[in-house]
């Protein structure tokens, strides 16, 4: 196993994924101030918040194959610096203008190119690593981007008051009290892009084998066939984690009066539990109980801390129940990289990793987008559907093991 390589792998995701975080707190409050002002669509202030969470993923979703399968042509390397650039300079931008029209047109390129990062991202790790250790390296992987995902709430509220362009206005360009903060994530974004270029070698490793054209559509066919209860799984977990962060803010501030201060510290609590369970636990529980035994306990955790988090309402309760809900994230998350990774054969692992990122981003596509709609009919209504649809996994895996 290749340590020096995954590590710089490892810290380039980690600034990437900063980014992602600093968007977390911010930007249902960004949204509903564009919606205000801009009218379009005449669509509610809150269901611009679903679109606007629920699109990025989508493209995600759309072109994550594909960045995956071209990755197994071209290298990782050119692959993934192209989708750290390109999401820098949407994140750039992001913070430049309250124009809503031009922020879905953002969302929708920084969706584009941050689809190639995370699922290079595991196919090279997956490169670099032996099965015996393949778990581990691939939880190390999880924990680097939900440690990214800690600093970005944080970096959001330390930088929200700092105005060093005095609200400078350009046509669509308009300087804003989040200007700063998302300047600052694409610019570790750049400095990510910088690393991968400098230190990080071109090598295409799934390209050494020689295989025929019809064994590599026979083994496509036979891997797919596995894959499908893993994506699954994955579209069903990523579609609770996004309908949480596309509808908590607005949750906790009509029912507790909670700010984008409060909310930052939330999702950071939620990113500090993924993080330091896969950094930690996952790979050695994983090795102790297995694939199956991890996947069901992470359900159960997820499920039960949606349900409790309808009924709680001071501040620590909800701080452990998301920490909760993120162990149960960090147990599953990495569990169905690994098991992808151990059926993917030698001149498919981006594309498997690419599919599987693609069905997660699935999931955060429609729990944004069916949160965001039953948030409109009764606050408490996603929390309680996606209770019931996450407690079907375990049901269904217990069911399978009699």
């Amino acid at each position: 196993m290749k340590k020096k390589e995954i590590g710089i792998l490892l810290v380039c995701l980690f600034l990437v994924m900063i980014g992602y975080g600093l968007t977390l707190p911010i930007l249902p409050f960004l949204v509903e101030q564009s919606a205000k002002s801009n009218g379009f669509l005449n669509f509610s202030p809150a269901l611009h918040v679903g679109l606007m969470t629920g699109i990025f993923p989508l493209m995600q979703f759309l072109t994550a194959p594909l960045w995956g399968r071209l990755s197994d042509r071209i290298g990782r390397r050119p692959v993934l610096a192209a989708g750290m650039m390109g999401y820098a300079l949407s994140l750039i931008l992001f913070g430049w203008t309250i124009d809503l029209m031009f922020l879905y047109i953002l969302r929708i390129v920084g969706g584009i190119f941050s689809a190639s990062v995370l699922p290079t991202v595991n196919s090279w790790v997956t490169d670099l690593s032996d099965s015996n250790y393949r778990g581990k390296a691939l939880a190390w992987t999880g924990g680097a981007a939900s440690l990214g995902v800690i600093f970005g709430p944080v970096l959001s509220s330390f930088f929200l008051g700092i105005d060093w362009f005095s609200e400078w206005s350009w046509k669509l360009l308009t300087a804003n009290p989040y200007t700063v903060a998302f300047m600052i994530a694409g610019f570790m974004a750049i400095f990510a892009f910088a690393t991968v270029l400098l230190w990080l070698p071109n090598k295409r490793m799934t390209m050494r084998y020689e295989v025929h054209k019809e064994t590599k559509i026979a083994d496509w066919a036979l891997t797919k066939a596995k894959m499908i209860p893993f994506l699954l799984y994955a579209l069903v977990i990523q579609g609770a984690l996004s309908m949480f962060e596309s509808t908590f803010a607005l949750h906790a501030q009509q029912t507790l009066g909670y700010s984008v201060l409060e909310m930052g510290y939330i999702f950071m609590a939620c990113g500090l539990g993924m993080s330091l369970s896969q950094i930690g636990l996952t790979g050695p529980l994983l090795d102790r109980w297995g694939e199956k035994r991890i996947l069901l306990i992470g359900f159960l955790f997820v499920g039960l801390s949606l349900f409790l988090l309808m009924l709680v309402d001071t501040f620590t309760m909800i701080i452990l129940l998301v920490s909760y809900m993120a162990l149960g994230i960090a147990l599953v998350t990495p569990t169905l990289a690994s098991l992808t990774s151990k059926i993917s054969t030698n001149n498919n692992i981006g594309k498997c990793m690419g599919l599987l990122a693609s069905y997660s981003s699935l999931g955060l596509t429609i729990g944004s987008f069916l949160g965001a709609g039953l948030y409109s009919v009764n606050i408490h209504l996603p929390y309680l559907v996606f209770t019931i649809i996450v407690f079907t996994v375990p049901i269904h895996m217990i069911k399978s093991f009699e």
